[in-house]
């Protein structure tokens, strides 16, 4: 149930100094993803928080967390197991990193991390993810008067329902003509996205990713034809923001071959239900008849159909 994934240590740079009840400053040190833990007192004398005191605090409904069992951390070992496709590393013994390739399915939900509770000495970090998140790195039990972390003495998860974008797409590919005027030498290829399920049989070798609005999303880019992938071609990279009142999800494509032009674009935004078994042909998103040398959509998210 371990994943290498790579340093959790901090530098100074991650440290962000806040003025406690007392007036004094505080370390507080916050996750790889930027997430600022807080901690909560709960009704345990020890330090302890439930994922039900987390959710009250953030005034979520009651409920809204799956909790999963507190596992204590002893001797570089945890005395229990995450579930299946949550794998966890524990740096230094302290540090804590997650990574989940795809939602946890628990009873026929799926579920990803809504928060995670880190305990060490007398007081636990509270690391709660709006939305949810399959990845996070760096989380720590509070800061002592040591001024470094605690040692980690157990861990957490809060988990919540998900309901996650996942992020697919075909794009033909022209080629230039040379001369006064460029032409081009329309579907001359054609490029997928890469990651998962990706089948190596004869046919499209189109992968999903799932789409984390906590994380950087950045995917391949990949040549293929029906025979076999041909390789990396360029990037895929998706961000969401606020303009006013409209959600906003951009994707944007970007090759590495000028040999290369984007010419009509198939790009799927959705669940992972609505996707398998669609053809990419009624895929909502899509620009034909526009050869560019870069591909931009500006997807309102109200319109994403799940």
């Amino acid at each position: 149930m371990v994943a290498a994934l790579g340093s959790c240590e901090q530098d100074d740079s991650e440290i962000i100094l806040k003025k406690g009840n007392t007036g004094s400053p505080a370390a507080i040190i916050q996750s790889g993803g930027g997430i600022i833990p807080v901690i909560i007192k709960g009704s345990n004398n020890g330090g302890n928080v439930t994922c039900a005191e987390v959710a009250a605090h953030f005034q979520l409904p009651e409920g809204y967390f799956r909790c999963g069992e507190k596992a204590d951390f002893n001797d570089d070992m945890f005395d229990g197991e995450f579930p299946d496709g949550l794998m966890v590393e524990v740096k230094d013994g302290k540090y804590v990193s997650f990574e989940m390739e795809a939602p946890l399915v628990i009873d026929g939900m799926e579920y990803i991390v809504g928060a995670v509770i880190v305990k060490g000495g007398p007081a636990a970090n509270v690391y709660y993810y709006p939305g949810g998140t399959m990845a996070d790195g760096g989380l720590s039990a509070p800061v002592n008067s040591s001024g470094k972390p605690a040692g980690l003495s157990n861990l957490t998860f809060c988990l919540v329902k998900a309901n996650p974008l996942v992020i697919a797409l075909k794009t033909y590919l022209a080629t230039p003509i040379p001369g006064e005027v460029i032409t081009y030498s329309r579907k001359a290829a054609w490029a997928v996205s890469g990651g998962l399920g990706v089948s190596t049989e004869y046919g499209l070798h189109m992968g999903y990713n799932y789409y984390d609005f906590n994380g950087e999303n950045e995917y391949d880019l990949v040549r293929a034809t029906l025979d076999a992938i041909v390789g990396p071609i360029g990037t895929i990279k998706a961000t969401d923001y606020w303009e006013g009142d409209v959600h906003y999800l951009e994707v944007v494509l970007d090759h590495d071959d000028d040999s290369f032009a984007f010419d009509d674009t198939y790009l799927y935004v959705g669940s992972l239900r609505g996707y398998q078994g669609r053809d990419y042909t009624v895929f909502q998103f899509k620009i034909t008849d526009n050869i560019a040398g870069q591909r931009v959509f500006k997807i309102d998210m109200g319109t994403i159909l799940y």
